[in-house]
């Protein structure tokens, strides 16, 4: 081969090589995506680190995760497409859709609620209000004067204990009792170090976080009495959709102390993503989670409850079109109200 043509010949293979790591770059890119969870000890970051695996592994998306920030605001960043993939909740939904609660004074709530789309649901577990046993705390009612992470200021989760606190003993913040304004790891660290009286956490049953306390004293659980049922506020707390009642069982946890079973207030919360995420990958991750419910059972038994048909449970987003496109192949009967506005 004359010199000539082997130059030529390297410079078109290089100009070859060239586009072809171009196009992988590209590709890479498009399987980049940014994800969000509440705190590091909360389900849904068990489940995420679950998902990113089977993700990873099926498809070679690369996910990355970042924990510790309220739902609310994970709403907010998705909508301005600061996030690919989040954790949405029904009455985050219902509060953002409607301009209500934390976002009553955010202009264009509604609107950016519109960017939202939803993937698939699955029940975040019960809100469980932990004390020392030693504390003197055996009741809401003890509550009075006492120092309460009820969660992060200006996410869902203090809404909601707030709600439960005044349905089960009319109490109010500020008035009757302190809170503290922690994120989710600095709130447990302080609950273990004694700065803080009870610790509110909505937590999947069993709790691994719940279950590590109890190694290192007794606990008691404060459970809503009968006599807050009819309450005024307990309505409050249990109209919003994606809300319910959950008896934990005495005896759960090692080192409980609780007598009797345990009523309690749970939240569904799911998987969200943005209309501006590709149909393709949006399938594949709806997909690819489904079909490997056995590896999430595997990581916590409580996931084993995420399934197709409980997919949509409680949801009020509409479906991505990628998911939708899924669920109608899995023969699940989609209501109108979830179908996307891409897909009518």
């Amino acid at each position: 081969m004359k010199f000539g043509k082997l130059v030529s010949t390297f410079g078109a293979a290089a100009i070859g090589l060239s586009a072809m790591l171009a196009t992988a770059q590209v590709a890479s890119a498009e399987k980049s995506f940014k994800m969000a969870s509440l705190g590091a000890a909360s389900p849904t970051t068990t489940f995420s680190i679950a998902a990113i695996e089977i993700l990873k592994k099926e498809f070679g998306y690369n996910i990355q995760l970042s924990t510790g920030s309220p739902a609310t605001r994970q709403a907010v960043d998705a909508a301005k497409k600061d996030l690919d993939l989040f954790v949405t909740a029904v009455s985050i939904n219902h509060f953002m859709k409607n301009g209500q609660k934390m976002y009553a004074k955010m202009d264009g709530a509604k609107e950016l609620f519109s960017n939202l789309r939803g993937v698939l649901n699955y029940p975040l577990g019960p809100y469980q209000g932990v004390t020392w046993a030693d504390s003197g705390i055996k009741s809401m009612a003890d509550l009075k004067g006492k120092t309460i992470f009820t969660g992060p200021p200006s996410g869902a989760a203090r809404t909601v204990v707030r709600q439960i606190i005044k349905g089960s003993t009319g109490y109010e913040p500020k008035k009757d009792y302190q809170e503290v304004n922690y994120d989710w790891s600095s709130a447990l660290q302080a609950f273990q170090d004694r700065q803080v009286d009870v610790y509110f956490v909505p937590t999947s049953v069993p709790s691994p976080q719940i279950t590590q306390l109890a190694t290192i004293g007794k606990i008691r659980i404060l459970g809503i009495p009968d006599s807050a049922l009819d309450s005024e506020g307990m309505k409050a707390a249990t109209s919003v959709a994606g809300r319910a009642f959950f008896t934990l069982p005495k005896g759960q946890y090692k080192n409980l102390v609780n007598e009797t079973d345990v009523r309690l207030l749970g939240s569904i919360v799911g998987l969200g993503t943005t209309k501006w995420m590709s149909e393709e990958d949006v399938y594949n991750i709806t997909k690819g989670i489904f079909t490997h419910s056995a590896d999430l059972a595997q990581a916590a038994a409580w996931m084993k409850s995420i399934t197709p048909e409980t997919g949509l449970q409680q949801m009020n987003t509409p479906l991505h079109i990628g998911a939708y496109k899924y669920y109608k192949e899995a023969g699940i009967d989609v209501p109108d109200e979830l179908i996307p506005p891409e897909a009518k």
